[in-house]
């Protein structure tokens, strides 16, 4: 399953939106063949902005959850996994926050606010946090309550093999 979304900005800046459950390596395979055998699939979401340069406002951020939650809808044996990059910068105001770590923050404050305003105390957003050389790096599991054993399996995997080929 590859599903892509292109998401623009009043100001014209653009983002890419994707969900895809082809393997990266970020997930080990054995792990994500033993979920396939249970019925799971687990996808990756990849978000990139690809044209502007505008702060990314509120209303992108909403279109951003809608996506989100329209998949996991239609989908109902769908994990979605996500790693939290430190490419671009932060606002001047932000700088003594890490980058992996206010990009975890914001998406776990945006997943709170959107389940708790659509009444929906069925999805969880377990976030992994591995210590790196230089900086902390962080890793967003979503699931529904019915999946979490599933989840923390994952998180466990990536917490002890982060970094470690298969």
């Amino acid at each position: 399953m590859t599903e892509i979304y292109t998401i623009r900005s009043e100001s014209g800046d653009e983002y890419k939106l994707k969900f895809s459950t082809d393997r990266s390596g970020i997930i080990a395979d054995s792990l994500l063949d033993e979920l396939d055998r249970e019925g799971i699939k687990v996808a990756e979401i990849a978000l990139a902005r690809v044209k502007g340069f505008g702060i990314t406002n509120i209303k992108v951020l909403n279109q951003i959850e809608n996506c989100i939650a329209d998949l996991m809808n239609r989908h109902p044996n769908v994990m979605l996994c996500f790693f939290c990059d430190f490419i671009s910068f932060l606002p001047a105001t932000k700088k003594k926050t890490p980058v992996q770590e206010y990009r975890s923050r914001l998406f776990t404050a945006m997943f709170e606010r959107y389940v708790t305003h659509h009444h929906l105390d069925n999805f969880c957003n377990n976030v992994v946090k591995v210590e790196g050389v230089a900086e902390s790096f962080y890793f967003h599991v979503i699931y529904r309550k019915r999946h979490q054993r599933y989840a923390e399996r994952i998180a466990e995997a990536y917490q002890k093999d982060f970094g470690k080929p298969e």
